[in-house]
Formats: C-alpha cells, structure tokens, sequence
C-alpha cells in the first residue's frame, strides 16, 4: 500500500518543491533582492530557509492525513491484511472493495492492471476531486456480499430497498419510469401507434372530458422520489434502490429466444445479454434527476432464475422469494416491490415508504392494497376477493414472518394449477401467484388458529392502489384519494387508442376486453391509422357477443341504444336480439311525453302525501307519478303500484329497505337505470319515509325530500311497534348514515328539504341543522263542504289509538279520556251527541264527515293527512289546549306515535335546545306549539271538556268559523302555488329542462355526485348470509 502511495504523491512533492525553490532564485525576486541592497542579503536568506522549512513540513503533513484517512475507510484489519494479499496477487482486485473504496463497480473497471490509477481515481480523488457522493455507488454481483452487509450494519443505519424486479423487454417502463422523477419522461412501445392519423380519436367537444378521464395528460406528471427534508434530516436510514434480473447480469451471450420483443428507437431490450442490460441500466441511471434520494445506491442482483421456472407466473414467484431471502441477507430491514407497472402519481414518495415503514405507529409483514379493480376482472366481485398485492412494502428480520412464508410453500405445494414451484397457486381459478396464496393461507379455515394471532400482521393501505389494467386519471386520484402514492396498472403504458377502447368496451359490456384477440387488434390498428372512427368503435363493441349476453340478461347500454337510429345497425342487432331495440322506441315515446312540464315520480309506502297535492301541482305544470305499494292506495285514484321493480311494502321492511338495504339500493338502480321512463323523470319526491330518498341518490334526479312525519322513520324507529321485529344494532349506523346523506341532500341546490308541517320543519333542523322549507300539504280541490245537516259531533281522527292495542269501540269509551266526556255531559246535562268516526262510518267518505255540525280532535300526532282533508272542506274544527294535551300526554301517553325512536343527535344547532322525544313539562311546551292544531288559525280550543261543551251551546258561531276557514284556504292555495312552481322552475334550471337529467351508468358515478364512496357491505346482526353482495 505505501509502495503504491509512494509511487503516486512524491511526484507530487518533487513538482512542487522545485517550483517553490525556482521561484525563489527566478529573476525577478534576484531584482527585489538587489534592490533592497546588500545589507538585507544575511535576513532575506534567512528568510528563505524558514519558508522552505514551513513548506515541507506542510506537504509531509498532508501525506499523513491522507494515509490515515485511507486506512481508516477499511473496516477492520482483516479485511486490511486480505486487501493487501489480494492485491499484491492480482492488482485488478481492488476494484472488489468499491463499497469501501467507493470506486467505480463496473465490469468496465475491473479490467485495469494499473493499481496506482485506481487508487488515484478513487481514494484520492476524494481530495484532489470533488468528493464523491454516496448516491453515485452502483454495486453489482461481482461485489462480495460480506462486505457490503458488514458496511450497512456497522452504519447503525435502518436500511430500505426500493425494489425492482425486471425482465429485460421491461427495461422502457422503467426508464419512462425514471424520467419522470424529474426528467422528461421516454416515449413507450409505443405511446401512440407511429401511424395513427390523429392525435385523439375525438370529436372536439369530448376531447377535454375524455383527455382527463383516461389520464392522457399523466405523462406530464413529475413524480421526484423524496423532499429536501429526507436528504437533509433522515441520517439514520439509507435507501439503495435495488434491481433484480431474472438472468445472469455477468452474462455476454445474448438470449437465443427471447420470450417477448420490445422496442424503443430501434432499440430491442429482449435481445441484450444480461451483461449489456446491465451497462444500459447503469448509463440511464448516471443521467438520472432524483438518484440523489438514494443514499445507499444502485444495486444489481441476477435472480438466476432457471429455465423450467422462467416464465409467468412461475417466473415472479419465483423472484418473489429469492428476492426476499437475498434482501434479508443483504442487511435490509424493510423493502417496497416497485414492479415497472407501479407509478409514483405523487412526488416525495421515498418520505411516504419512511413514514408507513421506519416511522409507522405498529408493527406489519406486508402492507399493499387490494384489487381497486371492476367487479368483473377476475370475478373479484364474485369471489369477494380482498388478497393484497404483490407490490407492497415488507419487513424483514421477523422470524414468524419467515415462518409465515415457509407454511405458505408447504399449505400450497407444487403442481398446484401446473405451477412448478411452491407458494405460486392456491388451485382455485384466477388465483395463481404468490400474493394468493398469501393472503388465501390466512383465510383458510383449517388455519383459523393459527392465522387470528398474525392476522393484524397485514395491513391495507391506500397509500398504493392496485387497478389492475383499470384506466384511471391521476388528477382525479389526487381529489378523491389524497393519501395515494404510487398506482399499479397497465394501463399508463397503453396507447391512446387502446385506453379508449378498453373504456368504451368496458362501458358498454361491463366485461374486460380480450386486448389479444386478432379481430380487435385489426379494429384498433385500423382506429389508429384513422381509416375506423369512433362510431365505428361504438357499433363494433354493440354487435359484439359480451354485449349480446349483457342485452338478454335484460341490461342495456344506453350508448347502443342511440345507434338504434341507425337502420343498418338496427337490422343487424335485432338479427342477434329480436326486438333488441324496441327499448330505443320507449325511450323515445318518453322523451317526447309531458313536453316542457315537470315529471315528478314517488314510490312513498303512504299515498296520502302525494295525492293531497296532486291537483295543485298540476295546476303550476308538474305531473306526477305515484307507485305506491300500500294499502291506503285504493282510497287514492292512480296511485296504487302499477310498474314498480324491486322495492315492495314487504310486512313494513320496505320503510327501512331491510333486510339488506344496501343489496337492495343496488338492485333498485341496476333496474332502472336503463329505464325509459326513469330516464324521463326530472324529480323524486320522498315522505313517508322521507329516508328512501337514499335510494335516488345516485339517479341524478333532483330529490324532495317531503317530510309528513318524524326523520328517523324506517331508520331508528324502535318504539313503533310494527317496526320493532326489523331493528338491529345496524340501526344506530344506518342513522347516522341517513343523517349524512340529508346533509349532502341540502347542499346540492337542485334539491328541496321541505316539511308539511312545522314540527318536522323543526324537528329536522333540531337533528341536522338544515333551514327546512314549511310547505302546508294541500288536500284541497275537493267537490264537497261543509253543509251540516245531522246533530252528532264526530270524535275524531278516524284513528285515535284509545282503544290500542285492541281496536275496539267498547273500549275506546272505557278510556279515561272518554269517560271524562261522558262524566262532563252527565255533569252539564247537555243534549249534545258525540259518536266516534269510525263507530259512525266503518268506511266513510269525505261527504260524510262534511254533514256534521264539527269534528272534535283527540290528535295522535302532531300532524295527519286527514286534518288538512277536514280544514280544506271548511268543517269548523275542536281540539284540546296546549295545557290540555300535555295533561293528558302526561297522565295517558295518548300522543305515543309522536316519538318514533330516540335517534342519537349527531348534529347540534344552539337554535333548537328542547328535546323534541321527551315527556317533561318545558319540552312539550315548546313543541307542541309547532303541531298543525296550533299553527293553522281559526280552531276552537278547549281546556276542558266542559269548556268545550260550553263553547259549542254557548259561545262559537260554527258559520262564521267555516267562513274564515275557507277565506284563509283561499289565500294559502295562491301561496303554495307560487311555492311549487318555485321549486320546479329551480329543478328545471338546474337540470338543464325538463327530461334532461340522464342517468348514471353506474351507480358509484351516481354516488360520486354527492362525494360519496360506492356502497360497502350491509351491516347487521342477523341474516348476515343473505346479505352477501350478488
């Protein structure tokens, strides 16, 4: 070592030290000299030998510390006494310590036989140089492992491997890869066909629309690995970036039959020999923005995978494994599989694998994602398939998790599905590779014991997504999943063309398109070279067998119905599905139906909501669509359920959608989304329950919500006694989803939040904080009035519950309340009669209550249908006093319907602080001055029964009291008129005119419309094996 140091730095001595002492006799310090004179000739020579002195003892300083700083980067002496042996032997070797010498590592460098230029280009360039960064060492198979694994333990330093498992025709992924950390990223295989006419197959319209939605501006997306923090703080970890070959790196004879062909500029990757796969990656790496994040390198690893094995899948399996077993011997204690179909969407992606690694708050084997893929591919819908990719970060140095792999290898051995190695395949179909059988051995129930303690060892993410081949846009991940990093999927790779088809083919069959089938290939080269449009595309896919079976499975696509104008098209599709356009003329008759009129549809389990204003709202252009499935249908013209699907009263599960309501909203949106008359309909009106509007939510409708009785009705309402068989602990959940859902409901300014009485209004706003609109139900219109001719009073409404829960007249009199009319008639002596509605008429009609001096009221609820048919038909109306009906509530609970459940409030409002499902004196006070019977003007109130026989013999002209009834009835018609055509004017404006709201394709594009996440799992206590997703 010092021969070599000597034979190196004394030249450097020598060329110095001459200059310095040639300097000193040069002519022009001789000149100075004599200038100064011959007295200063004794100092000036004294001072020439004090500056040589100082000079040469600099340089032999110099020469010390270099030789000290040498020595000191080998890591202990045996490994000093092996270099020196190694290199007085073969001088070439020194370039097999470049871990410590941080030389070059290339093959290229070793060849040198000149040892002094080594060191000089290595050790001494650190000082002679700029010093070399860490970043630059590029290590290789040819690096003995011992050392690098001594280097990375003695840095005390956590180790991270960014891997990259590679075969050689995948080499342009990984540099359009590489270009985008900073760079311009390489153009692909190609990214649009060399002989494509157009740029995008468009019309201009769409082509903004469509240039976001298949991500074709990704491309411009700069994704640098890791912020200037990580290199400036993060100085207890090194990060190397590791690439594994599936062949020999050290290999020079190019393959002979290359398994796939791919080029870049003429360039063909599948015929290079490892070894100049090897220069191609390190020269590409050299010129490479953002190789500064990695402290710790290039690495190079040959898999050596043998023959038998090289092919997919056998052939990622194993490299799964070796990978593992090397990286874990390499010294690495976490590593993130980054195959070249993996793209970082986001920058600083190196600070996020920190964080979810070295910095995560528990402990993990593998934490990755699950298929973010159609329903279709692979049946993952079907087979509820939620195993984790392969591309995923891993910790290593676990023993149980070693233990995990090997039980893995052993539970699914070879030959399972023809794999030829263990671990690679479950045996069940689409389920080769090795993330199956991972994530299947946990699920299996021969290894339940064993897997509950290790299950929370896997752990899922969305800070990787894996789509599959899914077409994705990364502006729109960005929005609607900020914590996404990195995308798996094939489909950045693919041309223009090719990602409008795979959409288009996707949209209209809901199938995966065969990419390798010949007649397709044909079709998207001539889509390329422009001799196809994309009509043509369109029909081609419409004509197609997956569309076929999709037609008569009863599921259309709206993009191949519109081609049914098309007479060629249409003879040639009704040849493969007689009458397979007939849907077409039906969405046509629709179109065309009620012209500029508003189209507002129910499917309400109550028809006395809509049919009370009904003929008010014809008046200001709605029409309307009832499709109710409820008994009190029949009492209603044209309102009874005539072409319903899917929904149904069902013993009163309808109310809540049980009992699986999130089954049943997709069945509900899958059959009507191609529905003609759907399809027509501008608005949906929900009442009774207000909740089902959650059923339209996707269907890009405006939605009404109308509220005739309380908010948690068919959600949380366990004291109706009806409703009391269907609740689960679900049902705190689905409240609380209702409530979010209401609130989005609001925000849309399309829609309406409305009450038919002021005590929803208020009870709404109490549990949300919405402003809810008060629109009085009409009942008006009626051909009948009031015109007394018999003496009786009737008691009503028709329904009392003072003979609950045995529906009997006899006992409905023995009611205290009852009794107290007749102790307070005994007590008067009054004539006056009083009979029961339905004692009078079992089954009345409105004439028949209009015949009677009055109606007295002993209300059940704070609101009821049939009190608006009785005040629009001016019959003067009797009802207890505030005082009176919180005695009685107080002492007999009469008003028990007015409390549906006891929902928990989610949101608070200072506006409301009564508890509107409370008995106490204060909270009745204040909300009972909100039911109709003290809302409408011109009721006659009693605070006794004597009272009340007192001001009907004594007191109150029931003429004049009709009178006024039918003035202000006059007055608020005209108000709630203006109201309603308010509110349909607002709908058309924002759905662009009547009939112009069109329906999703899917429902998650339906629900996206309200930032909502497609519908998860039902979640309920009993009955969990019905509920699985269909």
């Amino acid at each position: 070592m010092q021969d070599i140091d000597i034979a190196v730095t004394p030249t450097i001595k020598t060329n110095n030290l001459d200059k310095s002492i040639n300097s000193l006799s040069s002519p022009s310090f001789s000149n100075t000299r004599d200038n100064v004179g011959s007295n200063n000739i004794g100092f000036l020579q004294q001072v020439k030998i004090i500056f040589i002195n100082y000079y040469l003892t600099f340089l032999l300083l110099s020469f010390i510390i270099i030789q000290f700083i040498i020595i000191s980067n080998l890591m202990d002496k045996s490994q000093l006494d092996q270099y020196l042996t190694n290199n007085n032997k073969n001088p070439t070797n020194i370039n097999k310590l470049s871990i410590n010498t941080e030389t070059k590592t290339t093959l290229s460098d070793s060849g040198s036989s000149d040892a002094t230029k080594q060191i000089s280009g290595g050790f001494l360039s650190r000082f002679t140089k700029k010093k070399r960064n860490d970043y630059e060492r590029v290590f290789d198979d040819t690096t003995p492992i011992e050392d690098r694994v001594i280097r990375r333990k003695a840095s005390g330093k956590k180790q991270i491997a960014i891997l990259m498992p590679f075969i050689a025709r995948q080499l342009p992924k990984i540099f359009f890869n590489w270009g985008r950390w900073g760079g311009t990223p390489k153009k692909l295989i190609p990214l649009r066909n060399k002989d494509s006419k157009h740029q995008l197959p468009l019309q201009p319209e769409e082509e903004e629309e469509i240039i976001d939605e298949l991500g074709l501006h990704d491309n411009d997306i700069i994704s640098h690995p890791c912020s200037q923090r990580l290199i400036e703080k993060e100085k207890n970890v090194e990060i190397t970036y590791v690439m594994i070959f599936n062949q020999d790196l050290e290999d020079k004879i190019p393959p002979k039959n290359p398994a796939g062909r791919s080029a870049n500029g003429g360039e063909d990757f599948a015929l290079m020999s490892g070894f100049q796969v090897k220069q191609r990656v390190i020269d590409e790496w050299k010129k490479l923005n953002g190789r500064e994040c990695f402290n710790g390198g290039l690495q190079l690893i040959s898999s050596y995978t043998p023959h038998k094995h090289d092919q997919h899948p056998n052939g990622p399996c194993f490299m799964f494994f070796s990978a593992m077993d090397i990286l874990e011997r390499e010294g690495f204690d976490y590593y993130f599989q980054f195959e070249p179909d993996v793209i970082p969407i986001k920058s600083n992606w190196l600070d996020k694998i920190l964080n979810e690694s070295v910095h995560a708050p528990s402990d993990f084997w593998q934490k990755g994602s699950l298929s973010r893929c159609p329903d279709e591919y692979a049946e993952l819908g079907r087979r509820q398939d939620f195993h984790m990719n392969g591309n995923a970060l891993y910790k290593l140095g676990d023993p149980k998790f070693k233990d995990y792999i090997e039980r893995v290898k052993t539970f699914y051995p070879a030959g399972n599905d023809d794999m030829s190695l263990p671990g690679c395949a479950t045996g069940l179909v689409f389920e080769r590779g090795y993330d199956h059988t991972m994530y299947r051995f946990r699920m299996h129930p021969k290894n339940w014991e064993y897997a509950k303690d290790i299950f929370h060892y896997f752990q899922y993410t969305d800070f990787f997504q894996n789509k599959c081949e899914e077409v994705y846009s990364t502006r729109k991940l960005w929005k609607e999943s900020p914590n996404t990093y990195f995308v798996h999927s094939k489909a950045v790779f693919m041309s223009p063309e090719e990602k409008m088809f795979r959409v288009l083919f996707y949209n209209i069959t809901k199938s995966i398109p065969p990419m390798d089938q010949p007649d397709i290939k044909l079709t998207l080269d001539k889509y390329s070279k422009g001799i196809l449009v994309k009509d043509d595309i369109v029909k081609y896919i419409c004509l197609r067998g997956e569309y076929i079976n999709r037609v008569k499975k009863g599921d259309l696509s709206r993009t191949c119905l519109e081609l049914c104008s098309d007479l060629t098209f249409l003879r040639k599709f009704e040849q493969l599905v007689p009458r397979g356009c007939s849907n077409y003329f039906e969405h046509l008759k629709w179109r065309d139906m009620y012209k500029d009129k508003m189209y507002l549809w129910t499917s309400d389990f109550h028809a006395a909501p809509i049919a009370c204003n009904r003929d008010l709202l014809t008046q200001v252009g709605i029409v309307t669509h009832a499709e109710i499935d409820f008994g009190n249908c029949i009492f209603f013209e044209d309102t009874c359920k005539n072409r319903l699907k899917v929904l149904h009263h069902d013993n009163w599960r309808g109310f809540s959608l049980d009992p699986c309501p999130n089954n049943l909203r997709r069945e509900f949106f899958e059959a009507y989304k191609n529905d003609a008359e759907m399809q027509r309909v501008d608005a949906v009106i929900c009442s009774h329950p207000p909740a089902n509007c959650e059923l339209y939510l996707p269907f890009n409708k405006s939605l009404i919500v109308y509220a005739t009785t309380r908010l948690e009705f068919g959600r949380n309402d366990r004291f109706i006694d009806w409703r009391k068989p269907y609740m689960t602990p679900a049902n705190k959940h689905r409240w609380a989803q209702w409530i979010d859902n209401l609130i989005r409901i609001a925000k849309n300014p399309r829609n309406v939040i409305a009450a038919n009485n002021l005590y929803d209004a208020h009870y709404i706003r109490y549990f949300t904080g919405i402003e809810v609109e008060y629109i009085p139900s009409w009942c008006g219109d009626l051909k009948v009035t009031w015109n007394p001719k018999k003496p009786e009073f009737l008691l009503g409404p028709y329904r009392d519950n003072l003979d609950y829960p045995r529906f009997s007249e006899i006992e409905a009199w023995k009611h205290p309340i009852m009794k107290g009319l007749l102790s307070a008639l005994d007590r008067t002596k009054s004539k006056l009669k009083f009979l029961r509605m339905r004692q009078a008429y079992p089954h009345y009609k409105l004439e028949d209550l209009t015949i009677h001096p009055g109606i007295v009221l002993i209300p059940y609820q704070l609101s009821i249908m049939s009190f608006f048919e009785m005040y629009r038909m001016n019959i003067p109306l009797f009802v207890p006093s505030k005082s009176l009906m919180i005695k009685w509530q107080s002492k007999y609970n009469n008003q028990f319907e007015r409390i549906y459940g006891d929902p928990e409030r989610l949101v608070f409002t200072p506006k409301e602080r009564y508890d509107p499902n409370s008995n106490d004196f204060d909270n009745l006070n204040y909300w009972l001055e909100f039911a109709d019977y003290f809302v409408f003007p011109h009721l006659i109130t009693f605070d006794s029964w004597e009272d009340l026989i007192d001001k009907i013999q004594n007191k109150v002209n029931l003429r004049e009291v009709s009178e006024k009834m039918k003035q202000f009835n006059i007055m608020q018609k005209e108000q709630l008129k203006d109201t309603w055509a308010r509110i349909k004017n607002k709908i058309l404006r924002y759905s662009g005119g009547a009939g112009k709201s069109t329906l999703p394709e899917t429902m998650e594009e339906g629900l996206a419309m309200y930032d909502l996440k497609p519908l998860g799992p039902d979640i309920i206590e009993h009955g969990v094996e019905k509920c699985k997703y269909q």
